[in-house]
């Protein structure tokens, strides 16, 4: 497995390091994440308007319950469908559909991904993400194949900035912590994986290019 040696990112004060490893969170780094879809979508099957759906789906218990996979899919469901006082007509698949509304393509982050994995780096994808999101991903032949491993919270049972979640990436690649290049657009989640020793790009798609921001470092 080839190395690539590199200067470290802004902030480190350490001298040359080699990277081994890529780090790529899911949501708007591999997809990009709009929320927006699934609330105005799903605000035809209830008596809400899309902003009051987002304020009770986002941000709290129930997102939470359900990324860390102590709600299974049905489950979330029937706990979406009370809490927005869903009409009778939506069915589970069809709000399994318009759950899926919320990704969308990033091909920016799918040929950075690419582009490590051509330099020869381990390549690992890692996300607070639910089961049914999960899906995205194994559905997208790149994403699901070229990932030596998918760390996610569902599976985990611990969300982003818990250093669980990075600890068990660590665990099983055997790399140290300063040898793997960590990319999330949270800036908080940037930096609790440096915490633990990862250098971190905090990425925004509508702003920057992954794939040139990695031939920096890489």
């Amino acid at each position: 497995m080839k190395s690539v040696s590199v200067q470290p990112l802004s902030g480190s004060n350490k001298g040359e390091i080699v990277y081994k490893a890529v780090v790529f969170d899911f949501g708007n780094v591999l997809c990009r994440v709009n929320r927006n879809a699934f609330s105005e979508a799903l605000a035809a099957y209830c008596p809400h308007d899309p902003a009051s759906i987002g304020k009770m789906l986002w941000g709290g218990r129930l997102e939470t319950e359900f990324e860390t996979g102590k709600l299974d899919s049905t489950g979330y469901f029937k706990l979406v469908s009370e809490k927005i006082n869903a009409y009778p007509g939506l069915t589970y698949e069809h709000f399994c559909s318009l759950f899926m509304l919320i990704l969308e393509p990033n091909p920016d982050g799918v040929e950075a991904l690419r582009y490590a994995h051509a330099r020869g780096l381990r390549t690992f994808i890692l996300s607070n993400i639910s089961f049914l999101h999960s899906t995205w991903i194994f559905n997208h032949e790149t994403l699901a194949t070229i990932p030596e491993l998918h760390i996610l919270s569902y599976k985990i049972g611990a969300m982003k900035p818990d250093p669980r979640i990075w600890n068990r990436m660590l665990q099983y690649s055997g790399l140290p912590a300063a040898e793997c290049l960590y990319v999330d657009d949270i800036q908080a989640y940037c930096d609790a994986a440096r915490a633990l020793g990862f250098a971190a790009i905090k990425y925004d798609f509508r702003s920057q290019n992954l794939s040139r921001e990695l031939q920096t470092v890489l």
